[in-house]
């Protein structure tokens, strides 16, 4: 990954994940991961920020999100594509969330963000121990992360506790790191 360092270790839920190289091997690249040719709009290279006060993401700095605030129970990498998506792999560690469930309409936000950590009620929820959230998608030609950042920021949730790692599943595999399904 880095010299003197052949792998990533974290743990959640319990569970030991260990991010390493070469996992998916070059032809085993998704295809949508290696179009290089896409119409914009719908696959458009999106800006590197998400929105003013929310940090952007390397994949180094994904991986030290990992050790410490995914290690100390304190943060979430969330996957805010579509269920399918997921279900064919996503990081390891991840958890689905999808950006379309956090629209203000859906009856179900506010079981999601007090799932997320947060405490009270909509419009007057209260964010101080709520998790620091990892937000990813398929990668800089998806708009996907970018919008479910909005959405929890325009619901309250703290910019200063809230990533976006534009690279994506997209980079996460030409850099050939674990995958999980």
């Amino acid at each position: 990954i880095v010299p003197g360092q052949s792998s990533v270790e974290f743990e959640f839920g319990g569970q030991a994940y260990s991010i390493r190289r070469g996992q998916s091997g070059d032809a085993n690249l998704p295809r949508n991961y290696s179009q290089t040719t896409r119409k914009c709009p719908e696959h458009c290279i999106e800006p590197g920020s998400a929105a003013q006060g929310v940090a952007t993401l390397s994949e180094l700095e994904v991986f030290g999100f990992m050790q410490t605030r995914v290690n100390a129970g304190t943060g979430l990498l969330i996957d805010a594509r579509l269920p399918d998506e997921f279900a064919q792999g996503s990081i390891p560690g991840a958890i689905s969330v999808p950006a379309a469930t956090l629209v203000a309409n859906n009856p179900y936000r506010e079981d999601l963000l007090l799932a997320l950590g947060a405490t009270g009620s909509i419009g007057d929820m209260d964010f101080s121990s709520a998790f620091d959230l990892m937000v990813f998608d398929d990668g800089p030609w998806s708009p996907t992360a970018r919008n479910a950042i909005q959405l929890l920021l325009e619901a309250g949730y703290p910019a200063q506790k809230v990533f976006y790692y534009r690279g994506g599943l997209q980079l996460w595999h030409i850099f050939g790191l674990t995958v999980t399904k």
